[in-house]
């Protein structure tokens, strides 16, 4: 471990931070590791949501150029990010993705994997794969257009234009966005709300729509019917918290 990524958990939070604030957290093979290394280490039954994010006045600004340049990135090693995005988007509980200062490229594919993003108003968000002559493989081509729309990911991917915070909330990619000097702890309310929640329920409704995604609305809704989670055993007593409280 070189500490490039870093894990805090707390109070069923678990903090994941890119930590390379002098390189924009470019990411390289190095940092995959990390992150899968962290992943493997969480007890998913002591943790309610996750909080990706980066140090320093940038979130991530792509994967490194010179890692790629230097032929360091073969097939394997593509396939093993590939797995470790997926897998930060398959996990079990909400991940947030607090987002300052650029999210270009590589690093905009590891923000598609967060099931909510929130941006700083100074927020960076760019797609720069047709400007070096690249290609996306960590899933760009199938989470952005599902996240925008197909018009909008196009207009992003071929053009390489740069949004701002507020740019990315009305186009959807980010779910709001707030001044800068408000981000931290903005993510840090959204993330307490998710875990003021019901874990298992919150859990069973994030697999119902990765379940059902690509299905027909009939056929989503009949799935949901046949294998809702339902009730809960900690129904009884939130309403009788929310009866007393009343």
């Amino acid at each position: 471990m070189t500490d490039t990524v870093l894990c805090t958990i707390a109070d069923g939070l678990c903090r994941i931070t890119l930590n390379r604030p002098d390189k924009l957290n470019a990411l390289g093979f190095g940092m995959f590791q990390e992150i899968d290394a962290h992943l493997d280490r969480i007890d998913t039954d002591e943790i309610g949501c996750i909080l990706l994010s980066g140090a320093g006045r940038s979130f991530c600004a792509g994967h490194d150029l010179d890692d790629i340049a230097g032929g360091s990135e073969g097939p394997a090693v593509s396939r093993f990010e590939t797995g470790v995005v997926e897998r930060l988007a398959t996990m079990p509980m909400p991940v947030v993705a607090q987002i300052q200062g650029h999210c270009l490229t590589g690093g905009l594919e590891l923000a598609l994997a967060a099931d909510i993003i929130i941006a700083g108003e100074g927020a960076k968000f760019a797609d720069t794969h047709a400007k070096w002559d690249l290609v996306p493989i960590w899933g760009l081509s199938q989470r952005l257009p599902r996240r925008v729309g197909a018009a909008k990911a196009d207009e992003m991917v071929y053009a390489s234009r740069t949004y701002n915070g507020t740019q990315a909330a009305a186009l959807g990619l980010a779910n709001f966005c707030v001044p800068d000097s408000e981000l931290v702890a903005e993510a840090e309310r959204f993330c307490a709300d998710i875990l003021a929640n019901s874990w298992r329920a919150v859990r069973a409704m994030k697999a119902l729509r990765r379940e059902t995604d690509g299905m027909s609305l009939a056929a989503g809704i009949a799935w949901e019917l046949h294998h809702t989670a339902g009730r809960g055993p900690e129904m009884d007593e939130r309403l009788a918290r929310m009866r007393k409280k009343g």
